[in-house]
């Protein structure tokens, strides 16, 4: 039997993919600025990568288990992901890595900087949310 093209379990896997490409984004010497940056606003950390790679791993664990596992993972990931953009976007730092805990941290101080450093953030966790939320009802 034929899987859909769409289904939670291959968008699942998607989000796996996504978390090793932007691991590896890091270290891909074409698209990192002169500034050191990927695409000269993104400076991953150490703890940020951890992040990620957890994240990822997360994403495999869901996908190759239950619809359930599947959903708690686009539910909860989702949530804490779009979070953490809407602090960094409000604060200028984010809570994920721990940055905002950081006293010594200088928090970004450009609203258009914030917006475009948390995007991503907002973006992969809404549409987490999306499809853990609301989506999921409508595909297999």
């Amino acid at each position: 039997m034929n899987q859909p093209a769409v289904s939670v379990r291959n968008l699942t896997w998607a989000y796996f993919l996504l978390f090793v490409l932007l691991v590896a984004m890091n270290y891909m010497p074409f698209i990192i600025a002169e500034n050191g940056k990927v695409f000269g606003f993104f400076k991953l950390e150490p703890a940020g990568n951890v992040l990620h790679v957890l994240s990822g791993i997360w994403a495999f664990l869901a996908a190759v288990t239950t619809r359930n596992a599947q959903l708690f993972y686009f539910r909860v990931f989702g949530t804490a992901y779009f979070l953490d953009g809407v602090v960094g976007v409000a604060f200028g730092s984010a809570y994920l890595n721990l940055n905002i805990f950081d006293p010594d941290r200088v928090p970004v101080a450009d609203m258009v900087t914030r917006l475009v450093v948390n995007a991503p953030h907002l973006a992969i966790g809404g549409l987490a949310m999306i499809i853990g939320f609301h989506l999921y009802r409508k595909i297999p």
